[in-house]
């Protein structure tokens, strides 16, 4: 509690409670193929994301506000009702604004990266990964570019991409990925299954963007057992 970030490379499965499957697992990949696996890479804690729903929301804390709104959904929903709450919950988590302090913290933690490079910022949560629960598909991932960030102006293009127009910092990537933690097909799942919403959250796996022209993979391993038809996503 309280480490906001770490090197990708020091996390195990270990790290699942605090970090999330992908980014545990990514650590993994950096132990056993560091000369394949993306570098510099680290990992956003759950810590962050637990200050984000603790900042305050028009009378209350953004958690309380978006457990108000989707508390009294039970499986299986009103499906018009809950599409339409949790759009409201993803525009809300995506204009809610961190403390200047903690936006500190996620640029110190992103001194290794350049800074005019794009990075992606993925999902990474505590119902993902697991033998009874893959998640595959359920979060969003986006790209931010800090030098946008740091530029003291909100006008585009983007210093990372002159094709995009408008600007792409990185504080908006993290609170995009948040935000789609709230997916329809996410809070489905976690609701069929009957996850205690008290006990799940998101961290993030963060290293430089690999578009599809450069890296298919995309910092994702396909592992196949030569004794098994099965394939199997290690991160």
């Amino acid at each position: 509690p309280g480490v906001l970030s770490a090197p990708a490379a020091s996390l195990d499965r270990s790290d699942v409670a605090s970090y999330g499957g992908k980014a545990a697992n990514f650590g993994i990949l950096r132990v056993a193929i560091p000369e394949a696996s993306p570098d510099p890479a680290i990992a956003f804690s759950f810590d962050l994301f637990d200050r984000l729903m603790a900042r305050p929301s028009a009378d209350t804390t953004l958690g309380a506000a978006i457990a108000a709104r989707l508390g009294q959904y039970t499986w299986p929903p009103d499906m018009a009702a809950l599409a339409t709450d949790l759009a409201a919950v993803r525009d809300l988590v995506k204009a809610t604004a961190f403390a200047p302090e903690d936006v500190s913290a996620i640029k110190s933690a992103l001194a290794p990266f350049d800074p005019n490079r794009n990075i992606r910022f993925r999902s990474s949560t505590n119902v993902e990964d697991t033998t009874t629960f893959t998640g595959a598909g359920l979060y969003d991932s986006y790209s931010g570019c800090l030098a946008d960030d740091d530029d003291a102006d909100g006008a585009g293009p983007s210093r990372c991409d002159t094709t995009e127009a408008d600007e792409r910092g990185v504080v908006r990537a993290i609170l995009k990925v948040y935000a789609s933690f709230w997916n329809d097909n996410a809070f489905l799942a976690r609701l069929e299954h009957g996850v205690d919403p008290t006990e799940v959250a998101m961290g993030l796996l963060v290293h430089h963007s690999y578009p599809d022209s450069e890296e298919l993979a995309n910092g994702v391993a396909i592992v196949h057992d030569a004794g098994s038809s099965r394939h199997h996503t290690l991160t």
